[in-house]
């Protein structure tokens, strides 16, 4: 690996981390095609190293969320980690077994029908009192975050962001700094089970770990510094852009 190739790893795993701050999201979005398209990795392979580097930027944005405007909910954290990362593992099984499509497909339509709800927002001042999906449906929905985040390399943030907002009435700020602490625990869980499965290349990850963490520790600041309809809005266009992403892989187009 030349020192162009290390420098655009590193710049790919800075744009993932200020991913993860700001949005919410682990940064698998950035770090899967990084890892595949620039440094020639089998797809396999890519998904359980997206996990390696999730988990430290992840932790690097967690961190900082305890001194941002807008911390994570530790309840809402635990109700579901206790979903999400253990149904990672389901994902890992799957990822062994099976082709990822039908769940690429489920998956594109929750984010497709969330968009507009997440980009609307709530109607009271703190979106506390409006609440339109049962905690019950939103617990079940973790075990699918869980599984498919798993399956396909990334953290769940992209669904789990507007479920935390419509199903338990957290500001869409709040949402993101909770996300990215689940997102933190299911990366620890889906990086034990793939590497108890065989994947061990770990250090040529440097590159895109060091750069995802400064990144995440800058999205957080970022993200305080941004408008909450801003924060929603994009989060609602990053949702349609990734529906579209996968239905492109999922149907062989992209």
């Amino acid at each position: 690996m030349d020192v162009l190739q290390l420098l655009i790893l590193a710049a790919l795993g800075l744009l993932g981390g200020v991913l993860a701050g700001v949005a919410g999201v682990g940064g698998g979005l950035v770090f899967v095609p990084t890892l595949v398209y620039v440094a020639g990795w089998d797809i396999k392979e890519a998904v359980a190293a997206s996990f390696v580097i999730i988990v430290f930027s992840s932790l690097s944005g967690t961190l900082r969320n305890v001194r941002s405007e807008d911390p994570a909910d530790w309840r809402a954290v635990g109700i579901f980690a206790s979903t999400v990362a253990p149904a990672s593992l389901i994902g890992v099984y799957l990822s062994n077994v099976s082709p990822a499509s039908v769940v690429q497909f489920a998956f594109a339509g929750v984010l497709l029908a969330l968009a507009y709800p997440t980009a609307r927002g709530s109607s009271g001042p703190s979106g506390r009192e409006w609440r339109k999906i049962p905690l019950s449906l939103v617990l079940l929905a973790g075990v699918g975050i869980g599984a498919l985040s798993g399956l396909v390399g990334v953290g769940g943030g992209v669904v789990m962001v507007p479920l935390m907002v419509l199903g338990m009435g957290l500001t869409t700020k709040r949402a993101v700094s909770t996300s990215l602490a689940v997102i933190l625990l299911t990366g620890i869980v889906a990086s034990v089970g793939y590497i108890a499965t065989g994947f061990s290349d770990l250090f040529s990850l440097a590159p895109l770990v060091v750069g995802s963490m400064v990144g995440a520790w800058l999205g957080v600041r970022l993200r305080d510094w941004l408008p909450e309809k801003a924060i929603r809005v994009g989060f609602a266009c990053l949702m349609v852009v990734v529906a579209l992403r996968t239905l492109g892989d999922a149907t062989g187009i992209l």
